[in-house]
Order: structure tokens, then C-alpha cells, then sequence
């Protein structure tokens, strides 16, 4: 392709650069505790709980997960990757999304208030971690999101522009869409209750003001994801498509995310439930809003 970008290569450039930069702490970390290390545990807190099978298996299939975050990169930020099959792009930039957005938005505003209100930014689950640890690894994490974004909006202009310039079409059938945005509703409303829950009542883990903050996040971003895929309205496409963009992402992937890490294993049945209802209805809305719009093109 010879549109040009928002992003001018040397900005492209730069932007990559930063993001892989701001995974590099995370990967680290995760290769020193499957070698053993105890780097980031509390002193004398024990026996590692790195090496448990459970969080060893987790460990590297995270780091593995990173590993692809730094291909996605390469991907939206070189030319070979607008040859690329969209399915190889789309689908790990939707699970990137879905990951990180709620903590680059979220997770600022939520640090900020829990310092202010509670004298603290610890996440009130590291469990054997430094509390220094929440803070590296989900600032890295906010970091790349943000210049993840960037670049995926860069990479959509120069290979989809014609796509994104016209409004999401109403989806079909209407009965579809309806149920859809119920399950979507369902999801941001359990994670409105999860946030404003008293303690002990919520995710377990989930404790403290800042992870809160980020739960709320999910529940706007699903909701406005939702709604902008969902209605018909010639008015800023481009916004439309971000908006679904983002927020299906979010409501097909913080489910899963939020069982893969539920605290000490245990599932939640709410969790469970919601999960199974908004993340194939998150994937139809978006799929289908993007192979309706292709059609018409």
C-alpha cells in the first residue's frame, strides 16, 4: 500500500521502539522466575510460589504471549506486514486490545485515586510480590497499550482507510444484535457490580481502588463498544469503528483474561456465566460488522 499513515516511518519507527521496550521488564521478570530466581518476591516470604506447576505453566505461556506482542509490533509497524493475511494481524491485535486497553485508561486515573485516597498504589494482591513489581510490570503493560493503539490505528488508515471511512452497517438479523447487546450489557453490568462491591463480596484478588478503576473501565468500554457497532448512524465513522473496535475487544477478551488469572485458582460462577455469554457475542458483533462493511465496499 502507498497510503500514507497517520504516523510518518520515523514516528512508526519510534512508536515500535517504545512498545517493545515497555514489554522488556515483563518478559525479563518471567524469564528469571522460570530459572529460579526470586527477584520482586518479598524477603523471607517462603517458599516460592513461582514454582508451582500452575504458575510455572502460566509463566510461559505469558511469555510466550509477549513474544507474539513483539511480532504484532513488527507486523503493524513494517511494510511486509500489509501483506500479511488481515486474520494474522486482526486476531492478536483484538487480543492485545481486549488485554491492555482497560489498564492504559483504567489503570492511571485508578493509581492516581488510590494514592490520593489511600496513601498507596499497591494492588492489594501481589501475594508474595513487591508492590513495586504491580507497578513495572502494569506501567510497561499501559505503556505498550497505548503505543499498540497507535500503531494498529496507523496500520488500519494505510491498509483499511476506505473501509473506516464508511459507518458500521446495521447487523443482521435484528433478533442477533438484540441478544448481542444483552450479553455485552450482562458483562459490563457484573463488572460495574464487581467494582462497587464491599470487600470480599468482589473478584478475588480484586481488592483494591485501582484494579476497581479498571473493572469500571471495562464495563464503559464493553457498553460503548456495544452501541456503536450495534446502532446505524452516518455520523464519524472512523470514531464508530474505533469505539466497537476497542470495546468488543475488551468484552471477548477480559473474561477469559479474568478466569485464566482468578485468584488461587478459584472460578467465579458469575464470572463464569458472563463470560460465556459476552465473549462469542463480543466476536459476532465485530466480525460481523467488519464482513458487512467489506461486502459494501
Amino acid at each position: 500500500s502507498d497510503v500514507r499513515g497517520l504516523l510518518s516511518p520515523n514516528a512508526r519507527r519510534v512508536t515500535a521502539a517504545i512498545a517493545v521496550l515497555a514489554l522488556l521488564p515483563y518478559a525479563v521478570l518471567k524469564v528469571m522466575w522460570l530459572a529460579g530466581s526470586r527477584i520482586g518476591m518479598v524477603p523471607g516470604a517462603g517458599p516460592s510460589p513461582m514454582h508451582d506447576a500452575r504458575m510455572e505453566i502460566g509463566n510461559v505461556v505469558t511469555l510466550v504471549l509477549a513474544a507474539i506482542g513483539v511480532v504484532v509490533v513488527l507486523a503493524l509497524s513494517q511494510r511486509w506486514g500489509l501483506r500479511t493475511p488481515w486474520w494474522v494481524i486482526v486476531l492478536p491485535a483484538a487480543v492485545a486490545t481486549g488485554a491492555l486497553a482497560p489498564i492504559a485508561l483504567g489503570l492511571p486515573i485508578g493509581v492516581v485515586l488510590q494514592a490520593a485516597i489511600a496513601g498507596d498504589v499497591s494492588s492489594g494482591g501481589e501475594g508474595d510480590l513487591l508492590p513495586a513489581v504491580f507497578a513495572v510490570v502494569y506501567g510497561g503493560f499501559a505503556l505498550y497499550g497505548i503505543a499498540l493503539a497507535a500503531l494498529f490505528a496507523d496500520y488500519a488508515h494505510r491498509r483499511w482507510g476506505a473501509l473506516l471511512s464508511a459507518p458500521p452497517r446495521a447487523l443482521r438479523p435484528p433478533a442477533a444484535r438484540v441478544a448481542a447487546v444483552a450479553a455485552l450489557g450482562a458483562f459490563a453490568a457484573a463488572a460495574v457490580f464487581w467494582a462497587l462491591a464491599p470487600s470480599g463480596a468482589g473478584l478475588a484478588g480484586w481488592e483494591s481502588l485501582a484494579q476497581r478503576t479498571v473493572l469500571v473501565v471495562v464495563a464503559l468500554l464493553t457498553l460503548l463498544g456495544g452501541a456503536a457497532l450495534a446502532t446505524a448512524s452516518p455520523a464519524r465513522p472512523r470514531t464508530r469503528w474505533a469505539l466497537g473496535w476497542i470495546g468488543c475487544s475488551t468484552a471477548a477478551v477480559q473474561g477469559p483474561t479474568l478466569l485464566l488469572l482468578a485468584n488461587d485458582a478459584t472460578i467465579d460462577p458469575l464470572l463464569l456465566a458472563v463470560t460465556i455469554l459476552a465473549t462469542p457475542a463480543a466476536a459476532w458483533l465485530g466480525l460481523s460488522a467488519l464482513r458487512r462493511g467489506a461486502a459494501h465496499r
